[in-house]
């Protein structure tokens, strides 16, 4: 890459894609490494899933492949790519008296939450068959000896959603637990080879040509019909070594792509409160930007909100969320919600009500105010409605214009705001009111202070 951008030879690319593309030769192909390491193969291909699984890992697939994963075992989480992941291996059951050991499990939920939000755990065979009573003692686990953050532990019961799936050859015995969905190391290759059709350029190449070589050996433990010839994946790697500097110049151009997102990113999250500040004047409107470091956090809230019950040291975090992520900035697309987090300690808490505040203010919000929150949303056009939720109460996808995304994303939080805390008074004010409700409900006490009703456009 030279001092004036991206130096790209498009006649030397144009070459390469042809010969890509045309690739016909017979050469014989290669034994793939997982048939060249010792070891057994079950606990290779569950370290392989483990590092392509784990978006936070150097490979450069993002969530694509962890997406295609949770669909392929039928697990139920939703935009895994706004969460943070964890992902152990050979993970010990914390109950007392055990000693057993299940094969993987991965964790979501909000970065630094006390406690994940959904799991999904994981038992492969390759060519072994279960041990007796294997999937019940899974089943029926309470706790997990795995690390979230400052926590050595995960509880079942504490978990949003959670999922069991057992990975065997198409033909092997079903698990002895049915809560375990039976998933074929075949159903994973079709799923897995279907995020790489076409993926040229779209990845690095090293991670696809790695990836790839997975999925030979998934194919080869079903005895799978190749989709596609062996020989010309042979000759598509000659090219790689042919036009290795094309392909260098290309991944090259990616990283700085990935960040020149990042700094994008930064930017708008140390920026967007200036802009929000010249529309709307903060200052004595009883509005407060939310203190947060990271991009996926941002937001703001009424100040009446900020609300400590009990002094207990926790802080009600009810907010609107405007989160100017790599994801949301790559997605052209910006995402506008009220949400409430569904970890926090003091949201799931019980108190005298026997229920928490999330499951107060979400019951009262889609059964005694549905309608009416339904009524003031109808003003707002393409909204998604999720009362239930209480991640998103509420949200709108704004698209962000490619030629411009930080002008794009500023004017657009800026309508957001607009539409939904200036111009719409009474969805502001009927939200106010279930968080009142909810909180005297749970609290056994009035809020503090006094409510600022909507935000004032600046004259």
């Amino acid at each position: 890459m030279g001092e004036d951008g991206l130096e790209l030879d498009p006649q030397r690319l144009d070459e390469f894609i042809d010969h890509y593309l045309a690739v016909e030769s017979q050469a014989k192909q290669p034994s793939g490494v997982f048939s060249i390491l010792s070891g057994r193969r079950e606990r290779k291909y569950q370290q392989t899933l483990q590092y392509f699984l784990d978006p936070n890992k150097p490979h450069g697939f993002g969530t694509t492949l962890l997406d295609k994963f949770l669909e392929t075992v039928d697990a139920p989480v939703q935009h895994p790519g706004s969460q943070h992941i964890e992902i152990e291996e050979e993970v010990y059951v914390a109950d007392d008296g055990s000693e057993s050991r299940i094969d993987l499990i991965i964790c979501g939920g909000q970065a630094l939450a006390d406690h994940p939000e959904w799991a999904v755990f994981l038992e492969l065979k390759v060519g072994a068959d279960e041990n007796q009573n294997q999937t019940p003692t899974y089943a029926n686990t309470k706790r997990w000896q795995f690390t979230w953050f400052d926590n050595t532990e995960i509880t079942v019961s504490d978990l949003d959603e959670y999922t069991y799936a057992y990975i065997a050859k198409f033909n092997a015995d079903p698990p002895e637990d049915d809560r375990f969905n039976e998933v074929s190391w075949e159903d994973l290759a079709d799923a897995f080879e279907e995020c790489l059709d076409g993926s040229l350029f779209q990845y690095p190449t090293r991670s696809v040509i790695q990836f790839t070589d997975f999925i030979n050996s998934l194919q080869e433990t079903e005895n799978m019909p190749k989709p596609f010839d062996e020989d010309e994946l042979s000759d598509r790697l000659k090219l790689y070594f042919e036009y290795d500097d094309v392909i260098d110049q290309v991944e090259q151009a990616q990283r700085q792509f990935e960040t020149d997102f990042d700094d994008l990113s930064t930017h708008l999250t140390t920026h967007w409160q200036d802009t929000i500040q010249e529309h709307f004047p903060l200052e004595d409107s009883g509005w407060i930007i939310r203190d947060a470091d990271s991009a996926k956090w941002q937001g703001f809230r009424p100040t009446y909100w900020e609300q400590n019950p009990r002094d207990d040291g926790g802080t009600l975090e009810l907010y609107y969320h405007l989160p100017p992520t790599t994801e949301t900035l790559r997605n052209r697309q910006l995402a506008f919600h009220l949400r409430l987090p569904p970890q926090r300690k003091l949201h799931k808490r019980t108190y005298e009500a026997d229920h928490s505040f999330n499951n107060v203010f979400t019951e009262k919000a889609s059964t005694d105010y549905e309608a009416k929150i339904r009524g003031a949303l109808e003003e707002i056009d393409d909204v998604e409605i999720r009362l239930g939720s209480a991640s998103t109460l509420f949200t709108k996808t704004y698209e962000l214009d490619p030629e411009n995304l930080v002008e794009s994303y500023l004017d657009n939080a800026t309508t957001a705001v607009e539409e939904f805390c200036t111009d719409n008074t009474e969805l502001v004010s009927l939200m106010n009111t279930v968080f009142e409700e909810s909180y005297e409900d749970v609290f056994e006490e009035a809020p503090v202070g006094d409510f600022s009703e909507a935000l004032s456009e600046q004259n």
